[in-house]
């Protein structure tokens, strides 16, 4: 039985899932992270973590010998870097054909189900990639929480401690998430607040959680939290756009727009489980470009891995098995 591999491996959680030739999904496992690859430690995760998913997918249609197991074709989106993970998945993983890609690529593909258009992804971190019928793409963002990730959860959470600061100092309204992060933190003063996250003992991927306390903070009225998050769905458009530029080019005449020149807007991503940032969003791009039709991502990333994988064996799925993808209730 010729069998194909997609794989996406993120900074929470490492997905992989197994199918057939016809494009029939026979197993799913999930693991630990994958990525951060240049930390100490981190190629020995790398190679543990996809082993175990690898396995344990395998065990599940009763594959014996899972690391002889040979795969059509095997594809990786992963977080960062490629390189290193490239070099190790060379030797860990048995495979006709490998490819491994940045996972905005992964995602891109499963968002649109294969199609031209554009994925915005807003997690931990943020980032647009888009691809045109003729192949041409363009990423824009990606460069980390010391430089960008603008409108990402962690972008979120530390607007968050910023606005309780400026609250303390007087130069802004005041807002309830200042008494929020105080109690649910521990915490009797700002100093003591920063002094969490400069020391160390808070993450930056707990700070990115705080996210949610401002959403649930904008749903109780406060007005600081919703400029947050409608700022978060501006920031998150504006990268839509720059990549809308480079590869779908703004026609001469906009009332000459067709169905033909439309292009899919996905999205993905924690940050857009809060109502406020989405609507900023797709307000935002809708007002840019009416050629944009925003919607969610059509499939998560692992099955944009899997359908990477059999392009990358030249196998073209009949339109029909995507479709079938898009309704299963595991990735609804």
């Amino acid at each position: 039985m010729k069998t194909f591999l997609g794989v996406d491996g993120g900074q929470t959680a490492t997905q992989t899932v197994v199918a057939d030739e016809e494009g029939t999904i026979l197993a799913r496992s999930r693991g630990g992270p994958s990525n951060h690859t240049e930390e100490p430690g981190g190629p020995e995760r790398l190679e543990r973590v996809v082993l175990q998913t690898i396995r344990e997918a395998l065990a599940t249609i009763q594959i014996d010998y899972a690391d002889q197991h040979a795969f059509s074709a095997a594809c990786f989106g992963m977080t960062g870097e490629t390189d290193i993970k490239t070099r190790i998945l060379k030797r860990i993983v048995n495979t006709e054909r490998l490819m491994v890609v940045h996972d905005s690529v992964n995602a891109l593909a499963g968002a649109t189900a294969g199609r031209p258009g554009i994925i915005v992804i807003a997690g931990t971190g943020s980032v647009a990639r888009g691809t045109n019928a003729r192949g041409e793409e363009a990423r824009c963002g990606g460069w980390g929480h010391r430089f960008g990730d603008e409108g990402s959860a962690y972008w979120i959470g530390r607007e968050a401690v910023r606005a309780t600061l400026a609250e303390y100092d007087r130069m802004a309204a005041e807002t309830i998430l200042t008494p929020m992060l105080f109690e649910r933190l521990g915490v009797n003063s700002p100093y003591q607040l920063t002094e969490k996250y400069y020391a160390g003992s808070l993450s930056r991927e707990h700070l990115a959680g705080l996210s949610l306390w401002v959403d649930e903070a904008a749903r109780q009225g406060d007005k600081v939290s919703q400029e947050i998050l409608y700022h978060a769905g501006r920031d998150l458009a504006h990268l839509v756009q720059a990549v809308s530029n480079l590869v779908f080019p703004h026609v001469e005449d906009p009332a000459e727009i067709n169905v033909t020149q439309k292009f899919l807007v996905c999205y993905a991503g924690g940050a857009f489980q809060s109502s406020f940032v989405t609507t900023s969003f797709s307000n935002s791009v809708s007002e840019a470009d009416r050629r944009a039709e925003v919607r969610p991502a059509l499939l998560p990333p692992v099955l944009g891995s899997l359908l990477l994988a059999y392009r990358c064996a030249g196998v073209e799925l009949p339109h029909g098995v995507i479709s079938a993808w898009t309704k299963s209730p595991e990735d609804s």
